[in-house]
């Protein structure tokens, strides 16, 4: 059965439109990624981190659009092998984001490209952000570019309630006075760093900072089982829409290189 599928989907590749380049079996790699980033806390760090003051608002990560929820049969198969160490670290330390992504190289020397941004928001804004690069080789060789921010209270917007000019109105309305509004945070600094990894599949990956944790993990699949997973997110919605083959040319891993 697994072979039937895997003869319709390559014959979907081969007749798709985002998919002009053929998959051939004989060298492409399919693997699945996972990355979890964590924040540790200031009192079990005894290294001084410098972040940069942002001075204008150019930068800024945009406030994420709202969450939908996708089918929970989905997020079940995709759970995260990191979700078990996600749950004893986050005893211990803040867990910013727990990636999984499905990955198909096809031929050595491809490099595939995912971006990411942490679940924990402030005033809509996510606290880290990055992307990374991943390159198949004689090893899985990855490029990681974070941004984690900081935030700083912005003065309070001030009301004035104005008063009629009319003397005998004086009765009725109360002296001018200015309200104000809840405290508002916007990002105020923040730290970029870089980090790089080789490493072989099927093997736990550590990337050590004083404030910004990471662990990379990368399994070997199987190609068809990777293609279908892949066909099936572009019939289950993501962020709300369905993914098309158009799209699929320019966010997955089954676009030409």
């Amino acid at each position: 059965m697994k072979t039937l599928i895997f003869v319709v989907l390559l014959s979907v590749s081969f007749t798709g439109r985002a998919f002009a380049d053929p998959i051939d079996p004989d060298t492409a790699r399919a693997y699945e990624g996972y990355l979890l980033t964590f924040q540790w806390p200031e009192s079990q760090s005894i290294e001084q981190v410098d972040y940069t003051n942002l001075l204008a608002t150019d930068g800024f990560p945009s406030p994420p659009p709202p969450s939908q929820s996708t089918n929970s049969a989905i997020n079940a198969e995709m759970a995260s092998p990191f979700d078990a160490i996600e749950k004893k670290l986050g005893r211990h330390v803040k867990i910013l984001t727990n990636e999984r992504w499905v990955l198909i190289f096809k031929q050595p020397g491809d490099s595939i490209k995912k971006t990411f941004r942490s679940s924990q928001e402030t005033e809509g804004y996510p606290e880290l952000t990055g992307d990374i690069s991943i390159k198949l080789g004689r090893y899985l060789e990855s490029s990681i570019h974070y941004q984690h921010y900081l935030f700083n209270e912005l003065a309070p917007l001030t009301q004035n309630t104005l008063i009629p000019d009319d003397n005998t109105a004086s009765l009725f309305f109360s002296p001018a006075i200015p309200s104000t509004d809840s405290t508002r945070l916007s990002p105020g600094s923040v730290l970029t760093l870089e980090q790089s990894n080789k490493t072989a599949s099927k093997k736990i990956n550590y990337l050590d900072h004083p404030t910004i944790g990471t662990l990379l993990y990368f399994e070997p699949i199987e190609l068809a089982d990777a293609m279908e997973k892949i066909v099936l997110q572009t019939l289950t919605p993501e962020t709300g829409r369905s993914l098309t083959y158009e799209k699929l040319q320019s966010t997955n891993e089954l676009s030409p290189r």
